[in-house]
């Protein structure tokens, strides 16, 4: 089992999108993405291979030579994004909207929207919907870029796609976990020394005013949410490089599990909040449930479940010494007309 590398700086990475899919690029200070804690960098492929596993055993045992690499990388960011900005809808949307614009851009997401609104849909059937450049109807990939300090430890991977869960408590920053997948670079191509990041600071989104707007299956819209998560349903996968032995290439995304709300919500007579009946009709709800975060005057972050069902039991609980009851609802496609199940959505003024 390979050791998870830890970075030392905590401060964030380097990600460029790339013109080419999987060809390397070379980022600069502008690309930077804070991050939050420690990224994580595990080596993934065929590792060291003993030459006798490749060749005649006449080389000897102790010979061998390394195999394609690729990463495995995981990190967690505030989620940053700036509402109302110059930057009027665009599919091809930058760092005027949000300095993770490289990350979201590099989902398999259906992004739609006008003026400064923008909806990231996960669909039952992939389509992006609008051509996105520099790959014209594709999620893009990007080049990632770690160093510890100017003259430390450099890791790097190209061809990188990246899938995200978002988290929150009641009050809490809004945090997004990115896992992502790439091909490992040779430490001689990181071209990159000295990065010095010319990030401008932007304010991350806080869970407050948060409610159950259109409730769904519960009936009743509640402003008594503890914690909330939203999972779009996507998962990574690899793709064997033929141009590499034992090497992974670019990695890809399906929609393997449907999108998923998760919440902590006050633990309501059940005439009120029938989260035990829906449990027990286990029937898919024609009317979508949507978890909406005020931000500002018409102003919010909004995460939706087209046709929501009830997927476990209820989870009786307490916080902060009142009784909640956890609650976790799927996406369903139940019907030939729904395509996009599940969203979360950025609307400005």
């Amino acid at each position: 089992m390979a050791q998870v590398l830890n970075a030392s700086n905590t401060s964030g990475v380097y990600i460029k999108l790339e013109a080419t899919p999987g060809t390397l690029v070379t980022p600069a200070g502008g690309d930077f993405v804070p991050t939050v804690g420690t990224p994580k960098f595990t080596p993934r492929g065929a590792g060291i291979i003993r030459r006798a596993d490749t060749m005649t055993p006449y080389g000897g045992e102790l010979a061998a030579k390394t195999g394609g690499i690729g990463w495995d990388i995981s990190f967690t960011t505030e989620l940053l994004w700036n509402f109302g900005t110059a930057q009027n809808f665009t599919v091809d949307f930058g760092t005027l909207t949000t300095p993770l614009y490289a990350l979201f851009r590099s989902c398999p997401f259906k992004v739609t929207g006008s003026s400064e609104d923008y909806t990231f849909s996960s669909q039952a059937i992939y389509d992006i919907a609008a051509s996105r450049s520099p790959n014209a109807y594709s999620a893009s990939t990007f080049t990632i870029v770690y160093e510890e300090t100017p003259t430390g430890k450099k890791y790097s991977a190209s061809g990188c796609v990246c899938i995200p869960k978002f988290t929150f408590e009641a009050g809490g920053k809004i945090m997004v976990e990115w896992s992502i997948k790439g091909q490992w670079q040779p430490v001689g191509s990181v071209t990159s020394p000295g990065l010095v990041p010319t990030y401008v600071y932007t304010p991350p989104l806080v869970g407050t005013a948060c409610a159950l707007s259109a409730a769904g299956p519960l009936s009743s819209a509640t402003t008594a949410l503890a914690k909330v998560s939203y999972d779009p349903g996507f998962a990574l996968s690899d793709v064997l490089d033929a141009q590499q032995t034992y090497g992974m290439g670019i990695a890809m995304i399906s929609l393997t599990s449907s999108p998923s709300i998760e919440i902590e919500v006050a633990d309501l007579a059940e005439s009120t909040q029938p989260d035990w009946t829906e449990a027990e009709a286990n029937t898919v709800d024609t009317t979508a449930l949507t978890v909406t975060v005020a931000i500002a005057s018409n102003t919010s972050v909004v995460f939706t479940l087209a046709e929501p069902q009830l997927i476990q039991w209820p989870t009786p609980g307490e916080s902060n010494g009142y009784r909640n009851i956890g609650l976790k609802f799927a996406g369903i496609v139940n019907t030939s007309s729904v395509s996009d199940i599940g969203s979360i959505a950025f609307n400005s003024p």
